[in-house]
């Protein structure tokens, strides 16, 4: 009988029933499990070191294009060598990739992993088993012969451990020693694939395939290996062909395509870190990424354009300081791994600004020796300097820039040629160490010897400078301006321009408005050398009424007071002469006085003229020495301001040419001239070209060496 409580069990069974299908309809179907498990086991050339790709890394690429989804490599771990720390644990690969189960074990041998194999293929559930041990066994452990008895007992422990396990063993690659510049183990590597080729013979089956790879074919260990046992990319790669071709005979992907080609080190070192220090950087890095053995150092001079060079080998180690660096110098640095024979890429350029003793600068710069086109400059050596810069300019109203020496010079004591003659110059120094400069010391303005040509020339001043003198009979001309003034014959073959601006009756507060006319004729040549010349200051002291006071009565009473007005007019005319100079300070500027007006000792008797009649001896002589005075005065003012002197020259020009001297022919000055008036005790055609002559003189002999 169906109770009621066993029709709800039913019903419950049903539910569940129910349930269970639906989940089970619902789930995803299971992943495909790749048919080949593959377990490569090895020594350091199958682990690889930091930095490598390893030739594992290679075959997988290559099994994922020919043979995809159907390989996974197993292992029972996944790690490099770190050759900088000596331990085990890197996963510093060269490349990423998903396969980098293994079971190779740096400096392995098959005397350390028997008794090992087995269990690795069980714990891996391994069904292939690729060997590439045998390298250190051959160097150093077994002959050829012991390496195969003991691979056999190897593959018979991985048999044992998975029945129908496919195996491929690696044939065992010699070696280069870079030192000795031969192969290694090349004899037993050659004994060993003879063995291996009876080996494969006697244990290959159906069941339980064995195939060699022979991994010596195409093998050349000086340009394989990065160093001399290790294979570099291109090693790699081979070795992974030769792999493949053997996995091949299994089923297991194809030959082709061939990958045993060149590869680069595409590794790029890590950025560097650098310190500057005084005149020197220390550049250090990490190593443990790359694995590299050392590191290539380039580098380059900013400052100078310089292109990146290489210091001359590797540094080992993890870090190097570059040292005998230009101070102040900006430097780039990067840095290439090395890996033995191999070579990666750069690291990302790193700058800095290296320091060093700082110049101090120089106290004064003077000019030893002032010559027409050179000048010898002289200073003070500099602490910390290396080197001195040097620059020039020519000091117009242009603005000529500076025209800098183009090297340093390491002397103090430096001439500047090929510069204008009778120009006014400028010089600097500046002391340097590399890139590390003091301050700027400049030199006063200096002017080189000689008379410059082009010059453009405005004379200033009274009626001395004027040419009243040479006035025509019966004209009354502007400011007295004669016909022939001295000024356009004073060197004229010199000049580019000559305007003069002097006006008769001036005295030194007309010089100003006379300097500003002046400024304009500069002003349309303004990098040409310049010249003005004035007489000035006769007016001021009241000489013209003073001879006239002589031509009337007896005026050596009115000696004192002339004196004093002359000496009075010191502190004026010194103004004068620095306001001129500092409006003009790269011209140059020749102040001067007056001549003997009246010859003392000349003319003077009844059949002589009046004037010569009239002023006496006595007055002569003392209107000579009020002129001496005056000179002497204008010297003074001048030597104060910076400007040149004429001095006595004009008066010793003219000594025995005043007015009434011994006879009339040799008058360079008109005694009194009624017609017209203004002519009288100024200079004649004569007394103008006497005026040029006193003024050339002057100039000629400020301005030769």
């Amino acid at each position: 009988m169906v109770t009621r409580r066993h029709s709800a069990a039913m019903l419950i069974v049903a539910l569940l029933s129910s349930l269970l299908v639906s989940v089970t309809l619902s789930a995803p179907p299971a992943a495909a499990v790749p048919a080949h498990r593959i377990l490569i086991t090895g020594d350091s050339i199958t682990q690889g070191s930091s930095g490598d790709y390893t030739w594992r890394y290679r075959l997988w690429n290559k099994l994922a294009g020919t043979a995809p989804g159907n390989v996974e490599f197993v292992g029972t771990r996944t790690d490099l060598f770190d050759i900088v720390n000596n331990v085990h644990g890197s996963q510093h690969y060269a490349a990423p990739f998903s396969a980098k189960a293994h079971s190779a074990r740096w400096g392995d041998s098959y005397t350390q992993e028997l008794g090992q194999i087995g269990g690795q293929v069980t714990s891996t559930n391994a069904n292939v088993l690729v060997v590439a041990l045998g390298s250190n066994d051959l160097a150093y452990l077994t002959s050829p012969s012991e390496t195969i008895a003991n691979l056999t007992t190897y593959v018979n422990q991985a048999r044992a451990a998975k029945p129908g396990i496919d195996i491929v063993v690696a044939e065992v690659v010699n070696r280069w020693n870079p030192w000795t510049q031969t192969h290694q183990i090349t004899n037993e590597t050659n004994q060993y694939a003879a063995l291996l080729q009876t080996y494969a013979a006697q244990t290959n089956t159906a069941a339980e395939r064995v195939v060699i790879a022979s991994t010596r074919n195409g093998w050349d260990a000086q340009a394989h290996t990065w160093d001399g046992t290790h294979p570099n990319p291109t090693g790699e790669a081979l070795i992974a062909q030769r792999i493949s071709e053997g996995l091949a005979q299994l089923g297991i992907g194809t030959i082709g395509p061939n990958i045993a080609t060149y590869q680069p080190w595409n590794v790029a070192a890590p950025t560097p870190t650098v310190t500057a220090g005084s005149e020197a950087a220390t550049l250090g890095w990490s190593r443990v990424s790359t694995g590299s053995t050392g590191m290539f150092i380039q580098m380059r001079l900013v400052n100078s354009g310089q292109a990146f060079y290489e210091l001359q080998a590797p540094a080992s180690g993890n870090g190097w300081t570059v040292d005998i660096l230009a101070a102040g110098g900006t430097y780039e640095f990067k840095i290439f791994p090395s890996k033995g024979f191999s070579r990666g890429t750069a690291s990302p350029t790193v700058s800095r600004t290296v320091g060093g003793p700082q110049p101090a600068t120089v106290p004064t710069l003077s000019a030893w020796h002032v010559g027409q086109t050179s000048v010898t400059l002289g200073w003070a050596a500099s602490n910390n300097a290396t080197g001195y810069m040097l620059s020039r300019r020519t000091m117009t109203a242009g603005g000529e820039a500076w025209v800098d020496l183009p090297y340093p010079v390491t002397a103090t004591l430096w001439e500047i040629d090929l510069i204008y003659s009778g120009y006014y110059h400028q010089f600097r120094v500046l002391p340097n160490r590399a890139y590390l400069n003091g301050g700027w010391t400049y030199s006063p303005t200096t002017r080189t010897r000689g008379l410059p040509g082009n010059r453009v020339y405005t004379p200033l001043g009274d009626s001395y400078t004027a040419g009243t003198g040479t006035i025509p009979a019966n004209t009354n001309p502007y400011c007295m301006i004669g016909t022939s003034p001295w000024p356009y014959d004073m060197q004229s073959s010199l000049q580019y321009l000559t305007s003069s601006k002097a006006c008769g009756g001036a005295e030194t507060d007309a010089i100003v408005d006379q300097m500003y006319e002046a400024m304009m004729s500069f002003n349309g040549s303004p990098s040409r050398p310049r010249l003005i010349t004035m007489t000035i200051g006769g007016n001021d002291v009241g000489f013209a009424s003073l001879i006239k006071q002589c031509v009337l009565l007896d005026c050596t009473n009115l000696e004192a007071t002339a004196a004093n007005r002359i000496d009075a007019l010191l502190p004026t005319l010194t103004t004068l002469y620095s306001f001129m100079r500092q409006e003009q300070p790269y011209a140059d500027i020749m102040v001067g006085g007056y001549p003997q007006v009246i010859t003392v000792g000349g003319r003077g008797g009844l059949f002589d003229p009046l004037t010569c009649q009239e002023i006496k001896p006595a007055e002569r002589a003392m209107a000579d020495r009020l002129v001496i005075r005056l000179n002497n005065v204008i010297t003074s003012a001048a030597n104060a301001a910076g400007v040149w002197s004429v001095g006595q020259g004009v008066r010793s020009v003219f000594m025995g040419h005043g007015a009434c001297s011994d006879n009339g022919y040799d008058d360079w000055i008109h005694d009194l001239d009624v017609n017209p008036i203004p002519n009288s005790f100024h200079p004649n055609a004569s007394g103008q070209l006497g005026y040029a002559i006193a003024f050339g003189n002057a100039l000629t002999a400020r301005t030769q060496p």
